[in-house]
């Protein structure tokens, strides 16, 4: 196997989106309490943003990753779909998304919970599990009851301390010009 080099367009493009990605992300984070629609438009612009990225990805992959370039262009697609969404109804949207991680976050609770009590751990690592546990179920009740005004605020900080994150790695991987994927060689 061998490492292909990331075409200059594509770093480029990957510098770039990465830079308007860590912008983005640190202006929502800084004036998160005054601006939640804002927040909301520029979380759907971040996405639009990465949902372009991905289709870029796909269609620089390799011929020979069929399975790889169609899964970077049809997320592409379906996270520039969610965007689209999220700007025409930015509080249902955001409501109803706070909502399902808000169960996700409860079911995880439970579920660190039983492990901590039926589990073979003893002591810290127990009592770790289940506090963390009792803390998700806290949090995610608290999320359930008031989507809007404690829910949206702290997804939003999570989301753009991620979208942080991912604007970073883009621009790493562009600045380095390693390429994402592998070219196999089938005469080897």
């Amino acid at each position: 196997m061998q490492t292909a080099e990331s075409p200059p367009w594509l770093r480029m493009l990957q510098i770039v989106l990465g830079g308007i990605c860590i912008l983005l992300s640190l202006v929502i984070l800084a004036y998160i309490g005054p601006a939640i629609l804002t927040i909301i438009l520029i979380l759907s612009i971040i996405l639009l943003v990465v949902g372009i990225e991905r289709i870029a990805v796909g269609i620089a992959t390799p011929p020979t990753s069929r399975g790889s370039r169609f899964t970077n262009i049809g997320i592409g697609l379906l996270v520039i779909a969610f965007s689209i969404v999220l700007q025409q109804f930015p509080v249902f949207t955001s409501a109803l998304l706070v909502v399902l991680c808000a169960i996700a976050l409860l079911v995880s609770g439970i579920s660190r919970i039983i492990q901590g009590i039926s589990g073979k751990a003893s002591g810290l690592p127990r009592a770790f599990r289940i506090g963390v546990g009792v803390l998700s179920i806290a949090v995610s009740i608290l999320v359930i009851a008031h989507p809007i005004s404690l829910g949206l605020v702290l997804f939003a900080i999570m989301i753009s301390i991620a979208f942080l994150i991912s604007g970073i790695e883009m621009m790493a991987l562009g600045i380095s010009g390693r390429e994402r994927f592998m070219i196999r060689s089938i005469f080897k």
